[in-house]
């Protein structure tokens, strides 16, 4: 489920890439008839060079109370026109038994190590990094590049590995169409997309988003910016369910 929320909560928010603008949404997540987690996100890309990403979430309700986790999940970069150079990627998570803080450093975009800590315990290790796979980054940067693209052609045709430091995940997403959605929250004519997401050895990437089962996402225009987000996610089938994350507000800052 992390993997998704993740992915899900950096997906849109982005801006028209020639202003300095920053969206954050607010979004909840339930899955069959019980609430799932809160999330916020805050995205920018800023003097046409910079980008950050920042999210948290934390888990609510009875999820809540049998799985109690929060999160949060940070990168930064710089980009020039569609290429992308991360410089930091970091996380930090709690569960009903862990801490955990994990650190991804950058030279010149490319990962060159791994800084994790469990319980107060810090290891540092170099990076082993895969040619097959092509130029990674860390999945919130991919999102970068996904939502520069999104913004500047209107479609969310899209296909790159990603890398956390230990292994590699492909990323697929495919244009649907538009479609007029409504939720409790936001009401429009939706960009539709479809995604898949895999372990680059062609397992299950998470525990809640099987390989072989697409999630469905619509994503509106802030009117007054022209900037996508995220309205709804819809994953069809979970162990528990239908899983259903929409956005409940966003704050636009220039």
């Amino acid at each position: 489920m992390k993997r998704l929320i993740v992915f899900f909560s950096v997906f849109f928010g982005l801006l028209n890439s020639a202003e300095a603008l920053q969206i954050k949404h607010f979004m909840k997540t339930s899955i069959g008839v019980f609430d799932a987690c809160e999330q916020t996100l805050t995205y920018g890309f800023f003097n046409n060079k910079d980008y950050d990403v920042k999210t948290t979430m934390s888990t609510t309700g009875v999820f809540g109370t049998l799985y109690p986790f929060s999160a949060m999940y940070h990168a930064v970069g710089t980009y020039d026109k569609d290429k992308f150079f991360p410089q930091d990627y970091f996380s930090k998570t709690k569960s009903f038994t862990h801490k955990r803080t994990k650190e991804l450093v950058y030279e010149n975009g490319v990962p060159q190590y791994r800084i994790s800590t469990k319980n107060e315990k810090t290891r540092r290790d170099a990076v082993t990094l895969d040619e097959k796979y092509g130029q990674s980054a860390d999945l919130l940067s991919i999102f970068g590049m996904l939502i520069e693209q999104v913004n500047r052609t209107g479609n969310c045709d899209f296909e790159r590995y990603s890398f956390n430091g230990k292994r590699y995940t492909f990323s697929k997403v495919k244009t649907l169409g538009k479609e007029k959605i409504k939720t409790d929250f936001f009401a429009g004519k939706a960009l539709k997309c479809q995604y898949y997401l895999e372990n680059a050895d062609g397992g299950d990437a998470g525990f809640m988003l099987s390989k072989d089962e697409p999630a469905y996402f619509w994503a509106l225009k802030d009117s007054k910016t022209g900037a996508y987000f995220l309205a709804r996610i819809v994953v069809e089938n979970t162990p528990f369910g239908q899983l259903e994350s929409v956005t409940t507000k966003i704050e636009v800052t220039k």
